[in-house]
C-alpha cells in the first residue's frame, strides 16, 4: 500500500528537488540540469532563478555558462516556451517537443508566413549571427513572403529554433544550432529521460504533472512514468510517485522569480498555493508572479521597486537575507 505523505514533507521533498536550500549543485549547468530546466521567456527571471539554486551565483557566471562554455542553452522546448536547458540536451530536446509546440500554432505560424523559412534562415547565418530584425530582413531579401507585422520576426525565430535550426547566441542574436551546440548523442528513449529528469526535480508528481509540464500527451506520460524506479505515494488525496531515498530541504525562505519552475511542474498547485493566494500570485494574462517560498510554500510575492526587492509577505518571514542577496547577485 502507498504511503501518506503529510504535506508538509511533501513540500519539502519538492523543494529538496527543486534544489532550494538543498545540496547546492557546482556549476550553472549542473543547476539547470538538476532541475530539468528553467522557463526563461524572461531571460533575467531565469538568471535569478539560479540564484536561488545556487548560492553565491553571479551574473556574470550565468553569462559564462551561456556564451563562454556554452554548457546552457536558452531556446524553445517544454509547451513551446522558452526555457533554460543543458546544452548537450538542446538537439534532443527540442527534436522530441519541438513538434509540439509547431502543431499547437500551426494557425498563427501559417498566417505569418513563417513555416518554410528554413533555407533562406542557413543562408542568412552562415555568415554569423543575427538579431531576430535582421534576420527577418535577410530572409525576406532571400524571397520568403513573410507577413508585414511586427510579431513576424519573434514568430520566425521561435518557429526556427522549434525546427532546430537556430538558438539564441550573445548579444540576443541567433545563430546555427550546429555551429553554437555540442554534438551529443539522444537518449535510448527521450520520452522516459525526460520523464525521469521531471520526476526527480518535481517530486512528488505523476503522469498528469508530467504531460501538463512538458506538452506531451497523457499516454506517452503514463507509458514515460511507468518505466521509471519510483515509489508510489499519496499526497493530499492523490497518487503520486518520488525518487527513492530522497530527504527534504531544511527550513528556508527564498525570493524566487517571476514563472519560477516550482509552480509549472505540476498540474495542481494546490500543494504549494492557497487558494487565497492564487490571485495574487497568478494575476492573468499568463503572468506567474515573483514569490517568496518558506519551507517550499508560496508566502508572498515581490517585485523590483528601483532596483531593490519590495516583499509583500502573506505571514511574518524572516528576508532580508535575500532581498541583499538579489541585489548582490544584480550588481554583479
Amino acid at each position: 500500500m502507498a504511503r501518506t505523505l503529510p504535506p508538509d514533507l511533501a513540500r519539502g521533498l519538492l523543494a529538496a528537488g527543486q534544489r532550494i536550500a538543498a545540496a547546492p549543485p557546482s556549476s550553472v549547468s549542473d543547476t539547470v540540469r538538476a532541475v530539468a530546466a528553467l522557463q526563461a521567456q524572461d531571460a533575467a527571471a531565469a538568471a535569478l532563478g539560479i540564484r536561488a539554486r545556487r548560492p553565491g551565483s553571479t551574473l556574470a557566471d550565468v553569462a559564462h555558462a551561456r556564451f563562454e562554455e556554452r554548457s546552457v542553452a536558452r531556446t524553445w522546448v517544454m509547451r513551446g516556451t522558452l526555457h533554460l536547458i543543458p546544452a548537450e540536451d538542446a538537439r534532443w530536446m527540442v527534436a522530441l517537443l519541438g513538434p509540439i509546440g509547431l502543431r499547437k500554432s500551426a494557425r498563427r505560424i501559417a498566417e505569418l508566413g513563417v513555416a518554410d523559412a528554413r533555407p533562406a534562415i542557413r543562408a542568412a547565418l552562415a555568415d554569423g549571427p543575427l538579431t531576430r530584425r535582421e534576420l527577418a530582413d535577410a530572409v525576406r531579401s532571400r524571397g520568403v513572403s513573410m507577413a508585414d507585422h511586427p510579431q513576424a520576426p519573434a514568430w520566425l525565430t521561435a518557429v526556427a529554433a522549434l525546427q532546430g535550426e537556430i538558438i539564441e547566441g550573445p548579444d540576443k542574436r541567433f545563430v546555427l544550432s550546429d555551429d553554437w551546440l555540442p554534438p551529443s548523442p539522444a537518449p535510448a528513449d527521450p520520452v522516459v529521460e525526460l520523464a525521469r529528469r521531471h520526476a526527480h526535480a518535481h517530486p512528488p508528481a505523476g503522469p498528469e504533472d508530467f504531460s501538463a509540464w512538458s506538452g506531451l500527451g497523457l499516454r506517452e506520460a503514463r507509458r514515460a512514468y511507468a518505466e521509471l524506479d519510483l515509489e508510489e505515494v499519496e499526497v493530499l488525496g492523490r497518487t503520486a510517485y518520488l525518487p527513492r531515498g530522497l530527504e527534504p530541504a531544511p527550513p528556508h525562505v527564498r525570493l524566487l522569480p517571476k514563472f519560477d519552475s516550482i509552480l509549472l511542474g505540476h498540474r495542481d498547485r494546490s500543494l504549494i498555493l492557497r487558494p487565497e493566494h492564487d490571485k495574487a500570485v497568478r494575476p492573468g494574462g499568463g503572468i506567474l508572479a515573483a514569490t517568496l517560498v518558506a519551507d517550499g510554500r508560496i508566502e508572498g510575492t515581490w517585485k523590483l521597486d528601483r532596483g531593490r526587492p519590495k516583499v509583500t509577505p502573506f505571514g511574518d518571514f524572516d528576508y532580508a537575507a535575500e532581498v541583499a542577496d538579489v541585489e548582490r547577485f544584480r550588481a554583479t
